[in-house]
C-alpha cells in the first residue's frame, strides 16, 4: 500500500508501534478504544484502507444529504433524477450513505438549512439554482460541501459543473450558422439584482447575440419557471401577439417539448416553419416528433464526480476549492434546419442520418 505507517503513527499522534498493534489486532497489547477508532479513522482518510475490503466492524460509516435548492424543481425531473443516480452509484462504490434527499420545492430552505446543521453529515451536494442565504448559512456550517450541475457558482467551493453558458452560447451560434437572424429565448431571465447565484443561461443567449452580430429583440423572449407548461403557455402569448421568431433557443429540453407543442398546435411547422433547439438531452428527446436537437450535458456523470470530489475532500485530500468542467455535446436531430433549406432535403438528410 502506498501508505506507511509513519505517516498514520504521525497523523494520529501515537507511536508507529500502536499502529501496527491496531492495524494487526495484536491481542497481547490492545490499545484502547479511543485511540484505536482514532487510528482506524486515520488510515481510513488516508487511503490505507479501501472502503468494500474492510472489515465491517473497522467501516467508517460517513453520511451525505443531497440538496436541490431550486423551489421550482423536484427530483422527479429528469436531470435531476439522473443527476441522483450518478450520486447515488458512486457514493455506494465509496462507502457512503446518503441519508436524505431534500428539496425546497416540499420543505422551505430555513427547515433544510436547519436539518443539515443539527444532524452534521459529513458532506452536502447541492444541485439547482442556489440562493445567497443557503450559500451563506452552508458556509458558516463549516460542512463539506460541492455543487454538481450546470451553471458555475461564484463562490469558493468545490465544483462539477458541465457548463450551460458554454452550452448556450454554442446553441446560438449553431442557429446563426443556420442562418437565422431572428432568435428567440424562451427560459429563466434572472433580476439585476437576483438573489440566485447561477443562472446564466440568458446572459448566454444575449453574449451570443453579440458574437453573432444579431440584436436582441425582447419581443420574442420570454421569462419563466422552467416547466413544459409555462414554456407552451409563454409561446401561446407570442403566437398570439404575432411575435414569432424563425428559432427559438430553450433553456432545457422540458422547455423546447412546451415550445413544440405550442408551435404544434398552432399549425406551425417544426423545423420548416422554426426551428426549435433544446439542453441536456432527456430520453424524451430522441423520440418525440420532430427529434429534439439538443446538448448531452453528462449528467450521470456530474453525479459521479461531485462524490468524488467531495470525498476528497472529506479525507483532507485536498484544501483549494476546485472546479471540474465536463464537456457538453451538440446532439443535431431533426427540430433545426438552415434557413431555405427545402422539406424535400429535409426528408432526405433525415434518411441518410443527416437530420
Amino acid at each position: 500500500m502506498s501508505v506507511k505507517l509513519y505517516e498514520i503513527a504521525n497523523a494520529a499522534g501515537v507511536s508507529i508501534s500502536t499502529v501496527s498493534r491496531v492495524l494487526n489486532k495484536d491481542p497481547n497489547k490492545p490499545a484502547s478504544k479511543a485511540t484505536a477508532e482514532r487510528i482506524i479513522k486515520t488510515a481510513y482518510n488516508l487511503g490505507y484502507f479501501e472502503p468494500a475490503f474492510m472489515p465491517e466492524e473497522e467501516k467508517i460509516h460517513r453520511n451525505l444529504i443531497c440538496f436541490l435548492t431550486s423551489e421550482s424543481d423536484t427530483f422527479n425531473d429528469y436531470f435531476f433524477s439522473q443527476l441522483l443516480l450518478g450520486i447515488q452509484k458512486e457514493a455506494s462504490n465509496l462507502g457512503y450513505s446518503i441519508t436524505h434527499t431534500l428539496s425546497t420545492s416540499a420543505i422551505s430552505s430555513e427547515a433544510i438549512c436547519a436539518h443539515i446543521r443539527d444532524s452534521k453529515p459529513d458532506g452536502v451536494i447541492l444541485m439547482g439554482r442556489v440562493q445567497k442565504k443557503i450559500m451563506n448559512f452552508l458556509s458558516d456550517c463549516t460542512v463539506n460541501i460541492v455543487y454538481a450541475g450546470l451553471n458555475k457558482l461564484e463562490v469558493n467551493i468545490d465544483q462539477v459543473i458541465c457548463d450551460s453558458y458554454s452550452a448556450i452560447l454554442h446553441s446560438v451560434s449553431y442557429l446563426a450558422k443556420c442562418g437565422f437572424t431572428k432568435i428567440g429565448y424562451i427560459g429563466t431571465m434572472p433580476a439585476e439584482k437576483s438573489h440566485v447565484l447561477n443562472e446564466h443561461r440568458f446572459r448566454a443567449f444575449t453574449d451570443g447575440l453579440k458574437l453573432n452580430d444579431i440584436k436582441l429583440n425582447m419581443n420574442y423572449c420570454k421569462n419563466i419557471v422552467l416547466t413544459t407548461e409555462q414554456a407552451y403557455n409563454a409561446v401561446v402569448e407570442l403566437i398570439r401577439s404575432g411575435n414569432i421568431p424563425e428559432a427559438f433557443c430553450c433553456a432545457n429540453d422540458n422547455v423546447a417539448i412546451g415550445t413544440i407543442s405550442a408551435l404544434n398546435d398552432y399549425q406551425y411547422r417544426i423545423p420548416e416553419d422554426v426551428s426549435v433547439i433544446g439542453l441536456d438531452d432527456i430520453e424524451m428527446a430522441g423520440f418525440m416528433r420532430p427529434r429534439l436537437t439538443t446538448f448531452n450535458m453528462q449528467t450521470n456523470e456530474l453525479g459521479k464526480f461531485a462524490v468524488k470530489i467531495l470525498d476528497d475532500r472529506i479525507k483532507n485530500h485536498h484544501s483549494t476549492p476546485v472546479l471540474i468542467q465536463l464537456p457538453s455535446t451538440l446532439i443535431e436531430r431533426d427540430s433545426c434546419l438552415p434557413k431555405n433549406f427545402s422539406a424535400s432535403e429535409s426528408c432526405r438528410s433525415a434518411r441518410t442520418g443527416n437530420g
